[in-house]
């Protein structure tokens, strides 16, 4: 069952508020892993916020445990599979993920939805004591806001192994944290201040 569909909009949890930086958890249905939001204002322009999460480059600063993110295959600029190899803390083994990634763009409100999703089988395939990452959903949804963009990224993710769920979800709320602050730093800095992806309209423009 889709996540919307498991769980009421109500259902969320105040975890962290921090730093203009807010995280909230809710239950899934047929989940022992609770999923994750987390939201904040960024001072930067549309273009700037996706150019960000758009580049395989930036992985590893968005997320610390990206050790490796790389494109394997892309159909068009707002459509690819995303591999990404993650470090875990010992004695985990490392984790991979193949994503198939979309991006669009409301022509009315010029929302951006980035939306990750992963696949089972697709190459490469795991290296010798990695384990692939086979169920996990990641949406950022960027709403512009005056000189600025309201950033929310939603993850529902089973790391795929022997892991207690209660460690999971205490570990998994500094994520979207992390992600957003992260995300905020790159979004104001060289070269994604001045970047304007081609298939990203700027209100800003306008």
């Amino acid at each position: 069952m889709p996540a919307s569909r498991a769980v009421a909009a109500d259902d969320w949890r105040l975890e962290l508020d921090r730093d203009g930086i807010q995280v909230q958890t809710r239950a899934v249905d047929g989940w022992s892993i609770r999923q994750i939001r987390g939201s904040a204002r960024i001072a930067a322009r549309l273009p700037s916020v996706v150019a960000v999460i758009d580049d395989p480059a930036a992985q590893d600063r968005l997320e610390e445990r990206v050790a490796q993110a790389t494109i394997q295959h892309r159909e068009s600029a707002t459509r690819y599979q995303l591999y990404a190899r993650l470090h875990m803390p010992w004695p985990v083994s490392d984790r991979d993920i193949v994503n198939q990634r979309q991006i669009r763009q409301d022509p009315t409100s010029f929302v951006v939805t980035i939306t990750d999703t992963a696949l089972r089988d697709a190459a490469p395939r795991p290296g010798n004591g990695v384990v692939r990452i086979v169920r996990s959903t990641q949406v950022w949804t960027l709403t512009p806001d005056g000189d600025g963009v309201r950033a929310q990224v939603t993850l529902l993710s089973d790391p795929n192994g022997p892991l207690p769920a209660a460690l999971i979800n205490s570990m998994s709320i500094s994520t979207p944290f992390k992600m957003l602050k992260a995300l905020r730093a790159l979004a104001q800095s060289p070269p994604y201040a001045l970047a304007r992806p081609a298939f990203i309209e700027d209100p800003g423009t306008r």
